[in-house]
């Protein structure tokens, strides 16, 4: 019991390291500073004031109008950033609009993509997406897979993109390499180093639009038809499958252990310490135990036993986690919510998760705490006794 208290010490001032707020409902407005991480679920999400620190926000239409210090990460229907992003944005969405410069890398994937002249990225820009348009300056390298791409802006390095339909009339400084079925070069096109590309009709004329350095075709560029290497049809359709079979697994884990997670829910809430250093000795000792079982000849089929269920039970974390997260919210405000609002918020909660242990180190340790607390409160509420045995009278 000694060790099990100091490990939930030690696990409670770590805590309260990373301090943070969170915030929910239909419809959430920030209108005063934030000072520390925010973590925003909701409908309809506006932020009117500055937030010192990370953003972690999901909803359906999302108006970012201040400025975050730090890293953004986004899930929605429709985003607008309308305020300076001091580090990294990392967003996906329907339909997504970049409108004050960013210090970090941009990474951004969504239906349609437009990104305003007079925005500048300080770092990488990433961009996957339907409709493409982008007119700011970007200082470091560019990648982009697209369906159409319209390129006004201006890339100080190199840049990588692969599509459909490319118009380009910016000014690229670093080497290109760009494929597509079809290219159009612009009046304003500027190559000041050597382009490989590849078209769907052969060679492309440049024009004036190579200052320095020469364009070579490169038939190893070569899209093939219904393969998309450029971030399109495969990419989406696994992403497809990925989010369908959590929506299956989520849906199962319900089904089965309903009354368990309920549970579990409401032991997060009210012994949260307690579970997180549970969780944390599970994933610690289950490991330690197989290998010892490992040792002794008899003990092989335990061991092996015990690994097996021990991975599958970190393959299916982040799932078991977003449920009993989604059960702590329905207890927590006493929603008494159905089978199926109950899968889909788990579901979005696993969206959420995903993309912030995108985050390096800090996103992983939020995950990781979440699991903590999740596995912890669940062997709470496992009855580890043994029910007595009934004897039957001859």
């Amino acid at each position: 019991m000694r060790k099990i208290f100091s490990v939930i010490i030690t696990l409670g001032f770590t805590i309260q390291a990373f301090s943070f707020r969170l915030e929910y409902g239909n419809n959430v407005v920030i209108t005063q500073p934030v000072h520390e991480d925010l973590y925003v679920s909701a409908g309809s999400v506006t932020i009117n004031a500055p937030v010192f620190g990370d953003l972690i926000c999901t909803g359906g239409t999302i108006n970012i109008n201040d400025s975050v210090s730090d890293d953004i990460i986004v899930a929605g229907g429709t985003v607008t950033f309308n305020g300076y992003v001091g580090d990294d944005i990392r967003c996906a969405g329907g339909r997504l609009y970049i409108q004050k410069s960013i210090g970090g890398d941009l990474v951004i994937a969504g239906g349609q993509v437009t990104v305003n002249r007079d925005v500048v990225i300080g770092g990488g820009l990433l961009m996957g997406g339907g409709d493409i348009t982008f007119n700011g300056t970007v200082n470091k390298s560019v990648k982009a897979g697209f369906g159409s791409l319209v390129f006004n802006g201006r890339a100080e390095k190199d840049i990588d993109v692969r599509g459909g339909d490319l118009q380009m009339n910016g000014t690229v400084m670093g080497p290109s390499i760009i494929a597509a079925n079809k290219i159009t070069i612009g009046n304003d096109a500027s190559f000041n180093n050597d382009v490989r590309y590849w078209n769907k009709a052969g060679s492309v004329d440049f024009r004036q639009s190579i200052k320095n350095g020469k364009a070579i075709y490169d038939p190893s560029l070569k899209i093939e038809t219904g393969r998309w290497y450029y971030l399109g049809g495969m990419s989406v359709m696994g992403l497809l499958w990925y989010i369908g079979m959590a929506l299956l697994m989520i849906a199962i884990i319900q089904y089965l252990f309903n009354a368990t997670m309920q549970k579990a829910g409401d032991t997060v809430f009210n012994k949260t310490l307690k579970s997180s250093g549970f969780g944390l000795l599970f994933f610690i000792a289950v490991p330690i135990a197989a290998i010892i079982a490992f040792i002794t000849i008899i003990g092989v089929p335990v061991g092996l036993l015990l690994l097996f269920n021990y991975i599958i039970l970190i393959l299916l974390a982040t799932v078991i986690t977003s449920l009993v997260a989604a059960h702590w919210i329905n207890n927590r405000f006493n929603h008494k919510w159905s089978y199926w609002k109950l899968v889909f918020t788990a579901l979005g909660i696993f969206i959420v998760l995903k993309l912030i242990s995108l985050m390096p180190f800090l996103g992983w340790f939020i995950v990781l705490l979440a699991a903590c607390m999740a596995f912890g409160a669940i062997l709470q509420n496992i009855n580890w006794k043994r029910k007595p045995q009934v004897e039957i009278a001859q």
